[in-house]
């Protein structure tokens, strides 16, 4: 299995500091394991389509796939990170103002 490179966004690297330590260390080695893309991902539908979610307990990692039909190795951006009970509506509303919706 092929390992794809990580791109922390600085939101990610923010809100994973910011955690307990437990949940801290938690999320960094699922990011981590990311690489191999291991752990529990899925991908999103709707107005999210074409991006992904980790989940690490009550935490969403939303990421996306970069590079795989360019030369070049394969790239995973992991782009917002927040509490799964906001995170879909908080990174729908960034999403949509960076597209200019």
């Amino acid at each position: 299995m092929p390992a794809f490179g990580i791109n922390v966004a600085e939101q990610v690297s923010e809100y994973i500091k910011r955690l307990a330590p437990d949940s801290r260390k938690r999320l960094r080695q699922a990011v981590r394991l990311l690489q191999q893309e291991k752990g529990d991902i899925k991908a999103l539908s709707g107005e999210l389509n074409g991006y992904y979610r980790l989940r690490v307990r009550s935490h969403r990692v939303i990421f996306a796939y970069r590079g795989r039909k360019r030369p070049g190795p394969a790239e995973i951006d992991a782009i917002f990170c927040e509490h799964r009970s906001s995170v879909y509506e908080i990174f729908a509303a960034i999403a949509a103002q960076r597209l200019g919706v």
